[in-house]
């Protein structure tokens, strides 16, 4: 199955949004609601958190060896979509 970086920002931003209504039904809460929404906006802020967590996964044992160099290749991955979607790619 091929996926396109528009699909692709669509699963991402659907998976941020979704989590956010998650998080409003839990504390019972209506802010929020554009969360999500645009990954052009979303990916510079999530991307350096990410690249924070791939690093320090890395020093967990076991799992963490592995789960750090994923993150790092799904790094690259949102900034490809993040390319081809937000800057006319």
């Amino acid at each position: 199955m091929a996926v396109t970086a528009q699909e692709g920002a669509r699963i991402i931003t659907d998976a941020v949004a979704a989590a956010a209504v998650a998080r409003e039904e839990a504390a019972g809460a209506a802010a929020g609601a554009t969360v999500g929404k645009d990954f052009c906006s979303l990916w510079p802020k999530a991307k350096p958190l990410l690249e924070v967590a791939s690093t320090v996964l890395v020093f967990i044992p076991g799992a963490g060896t592995i789960a750090g160099p994923v993150l790092t290749g799904l790094i690259k991955i949102g900034d490809q979509i993040f390319a081809e979607t937000c800057k006319g790619g």
